[in-house]
């Protein structure tokens, strides 16, 4: 930036008024940041896995114009998923914890299936391993909503980073036999999730901003 020279004065010229020259003093205004534009959602900075924090997934509007951090396609144009922090307060025990992030996802507003007397039975973790009961019935438009709602809980699991394998029951069977339609793809009641397999389905559904 060009920094304007002082004017100096003759006989013929008039003396400078101090409404001509502002005083050198003049505090700068700080500069204000807009607000985000109302029809996007502000990134929330949250790290998966955490230890330290009670983390649950939740379904994102798919008419937002941009997803949270984070986001999990389940469906293009339907089924996003994205992580995002409980209100409930860090217990100490690890269980607790995993138990209030269940609670949280089966109890947010915004979750895309319906469900009747779901509840959570007993959560315990043990050598990394987390064993989640559920009981009741989920509802939903189709398949893909209840494969959506199981992948929902899934990841909500995994969010815990003291879990390394997970058995989630609903009913007596794996939740990852919600909304399997073909029986060759289904899984035994007991079947463990392991977190490698969690995390290759995470990379394969990022969400990639354009």
């Amino acid at each position: 930036a060009c920094v304007p020279q002082p004017i100096q004065s003759t006989a013929t010229e008039s003396p400078a008024t101090s409404s001509d020259v502002p005083p050198t003093n003049t505090p700068v205004p700080p500069t204000l940041t807009p607000p985000p534009s109302p029809t996007q959602t502000p990134a929330i900075d949250i790290t998966v896995p955490s230890a330290d924090q009670i983390i649950y997934y939740y379904f994102v509007d798919p008419k937002e114009t941009t997803f949270p951090a984070g986001s999990i396609v389940v469906m293009p144009q339907a089924y996003i998923l994205a992580p995002t922090l409980s209100d409930a307060a860090l217990a100490p025990e690890a269980a607790t914890n995993l138990r209030s992030a269940v609670e949280a996802a089966l109890n947010d507003s915004r979750n895309g299936w319906l469900s009747d007397k779901l509840e959570v039975v007993n959560v315990a973790i043990n050598n990394g391993h987390a064993d989640v009961v559920l009981q009741g019935e989920y509802f939903g438009v189709g398949d893909v909503t209840l494969i959506a709602a199981s992948q929902q809980i899934l990841l909500t699991v995994f969010a815990n980073a003291n879990v390394q394998t997970a058995t989630i029951a609903l009913n007596g069977d794996t939740i990852g036999n919600m909304g399997i339609s073909i029986s060759l793809n289904a899984r035994p009641a007991d079947y463990a999730f392991t977190r490698a397999e969690v995390e290759a389905y995470m990379v394969e559904h990022m969400n990639v901003s354009p």
